[in-house]
Parts: C-alpha cells; structure tokens; sequence
C-alpha cells in the first residue's frame, strides 16, 4: 500500500500504533504473565490512584475436640484480614519522529520502530517495577552472600506472592512540532505492584554476568523451592512454582547440569542434554524458569 507524506500518513501511523500497542506492550512484559502473578487486578476508568487488596490470614491448625467439647476453644480459625496496597505509578515514554523520517523512510518501518520503542520501553519499566518490589518483600536469600552491584537477585515463588493492579493501559498521543518539524509521540500507562505474601517468594544472590564473584547452583533453587512447600505456598495450574533468574545465574546452571568444567562431558539426563542444545532449563527441582534481564542488583 503506498503512503503519501502528508497528514494522512501520520494520522494512519498513530491508528496503527495505538491499535497495536497494547499487544506489543503485552508481549514484551514478563510479570503481566497470570503464569507469574495471579492477581492481576484491572481498574481502567474508575476513580482512585490505589487499591486495597484484603489478604487472610493462615487459619489455625484443626484440632482435636473432645465430645461435648467447644470447637471455637479447641481450634479457632477466625480470619483476620490485613491489607496489601498497591499505589499506581505512571510510566512514560516518548519518540519523536522527524518529517525526514517519514518522507525517507519505509512506512512499515518507521511505524515498526516507532512501536517498537513505545511499548517496549513501557514493559521495561512496568517489569522492572516489579521485581524491584520482589527485593524489597522477599528477605529470605537462599544463594550466595554477597551486597553488592557485582551479585545479581534471581527470584522463586509462588504465583500468589504478588499481585499487579493497572488502572491505565498503555495510551499514546501525538502532535506535530512545526518549529523541530516533527511528531510527537507520548506513551504512558499507570500500575503497580505489591507483595500479598513475603513468605510465598525467596531471593537467590547469585554472580551477575561476568561479574567474577560466587555462582549460586541447582541446590540454591531446590532449597527455595523446599522452604516454599514448608510454608505451604501454593503452586502454580503447572504444579510447579516459578522462577525468574537472570543470565549469569542461568549460565550456572547449565554449567552445573552439563559438566562443562570437566574433563569429559558423560551421558546426560534429558535435563543436561536440553541445557546443552537450548542454553536453558525450562524446569527444574519442581520450578519453572523465565529468564529476564530486569533483575536488580544486590547493592
């Protein structure tokens, strides 16, 4: 289809960005995942910039009860609820688009770049967002120690361990700058996150990506993944819990499970060879891995 450079061009350019902007922004965020987050509350269009998720407390243990006896007394299961909230932030993104560009430039590629931008930098900052509230509510650290910028906080829990709310999906606008003899393209949307449960998710301090520190191992993730059952936190409609790692930590543990170190590489599970022929492990030690390059330091 051949497009002129005039105000029909920009005007289709902004129709087909903001039509597919939601589905690109979906595509590139991790944490909007319901694999990942089951609460994933949306209050687009109504009045307020936080919500209040009510959380109830773990019930008492049944109990015995003897004949004639009082069940209340015995084992009281009241729920108390307490409050989790999640404060909505605003995240921006801009991209100018010159006149040159568009007089130049093949229209799919200039709206594919354009879009590119928008909802990819949108998703970065909504993901980051997000595992930077998992450093602050999970305490428990189940890899190496380290405190600083050369170790990097990997994440395993459950999918009821946080919970996202949006109140605003990704929205764009645009106008044109006579003076720079541009257009303007401005994205926002507005979310948060919170944790329901600090008990529900463990940290694993691992070596960042050539940091030359300590690696934490396919122990780290099986020790996480058994404090979380012995917290009775669910799993996942896999039965899996699920594990956000960062690229250093996944190169240890294709290391670990390969061999890759030894003087020989033996006969490997099917969980070796697929670390050898992918460069991932998909499951492990009752966990679901994703990769993501958000994940915040240890400083």
């Amino acid at each position: 289809m051949a497009y002129s450079t005039g105000s029909d061009t920009i005007e289709q350019m902004y129709a087909d960005i903001v039509q597919d902007l939601v589905p690109y922004y979906l595509d590139k965020t991790l944490l909007q995942n319901s694999a990942l987050i089951r609460a994933q509350i949306h209050v687009e269009g109504q009045g307020g910039g936080q919500i209040r998720i009510p959380v109830a407390n773990l019930p008492t243990p049944a109990a015995s009860v003897s004949e004639g006896a009082s069940i209340l007394a015995a084992a009281n299961s009241n729920l108390t609820p307490t409050a989790a909230n999640i404060t909505f932030q605003k995240r921006g993104v801009a991209s100018d688009v010159t006149e040159e560009a568009v007089e130049d430039g093949l229209y799919d590629h200039v709206v594919g770049a354009t879009l590119e931008r928008l909802a990819g930098t949108l998703a970065v900052a909504t993901d980051s967002a997000g595992t930077a509230a998992m450093k602050t509510g999970f305490t428990n650290n189940d890899g190496v120690t380290g405190a600083n910028a050369s170790f990097k906080q990997s994440f395993i829990m459950s999918p009821e361990a946080m919970a996202f709310g949006s109140a605003r999906v990704p929205t764009m606008k645009v106008w044109y700058n006579p003076n720079k003899d541009l257009h303007e393209f401005r994205g926002t949307t507005r979310n948060g996150f919170t944790v329901l449960r600090s008990e529900f998710g463990r940290t694993i301090k691992s070596s960042s990506l050539g940091g030359g520190q300590d690696e934490a191992n396919v122990v780290a993730i099986a020790t996480s993944v058994a404090n979380l059952r012995d917290n009775n936190a669910p799993v996942g409609a896999d039965g899996n819990y699920v594990g956000v790692i960062d690229a250093g930590f996944e190169l240890a543990l294709n290391k670990q499970i390969a061999g890759v170190g030894g003087s020989t590489i033996g006969a490997l599970s099917d969980i070796g060879n697929n670390a050898l022929r992918n460069a991932m492990v998909a499951v492990l030690a009752g966990c679901t891995l994703y990769r993501s390059n958000l994940l915040p330091d240890a400083s």
